[in-house]
């Protein structure tokens, strides 16, 4: 009964590893994704600026084309992870072991702890 508590635990202890490090990647895409943006706002806005600056025939009869702003749903993509035969103890023990923790080098680790954070009274 005890190995078995055990084993539950340390799939529980890998589960919420799992979750996150997915949120961890899922921070780093939208931190790289605001980044990606900040810099096209600023192309969009030296290119108006730029056109401005130039005079051409036909300049101030330039209507604005109108844009489609609908947004649709995108899906996430779901990775497949492999089913796991059942594992030994030793296994078991080994990837307890095992760092999971560890930033990749050049990843920004940033903390989830919140000051609202229902988790910390627990």
């Amino acid at each position: 009964s005890s190995k078995e508590q055990q084993a539950g635990i340390e799939q529980i202890n890998d589960a919420v590893t799992e979750l996150d490090q997915q949120t961890q990647e899922n921070a780093s895409v939208a931190t790289h994704t605001q980044e990606v943006a900040v810099q096209t706002q600023h192309i969009a806005l030296a290119i108006v600026r730029n056109a401005d600056e130039k005079e051409f025939i036909g300049k101030n009869s330039i209507k604005a084309k109108t844009i489609n702003t609908n947004n649709k749903k995108v899906e996430p993509i779901k990775k497949e992870k492999p089913k796991e035969e059942s594992k030994s103890k030793e296994e078991l023990k080994d990837k307890s072991s095992t760092k999971k923790n560890e930033p990749k080098s050049g990843e920004v680790v940033a903390s989830n702890i919140k000051e609202d954070d229902e988790w910390e009274s627990f």
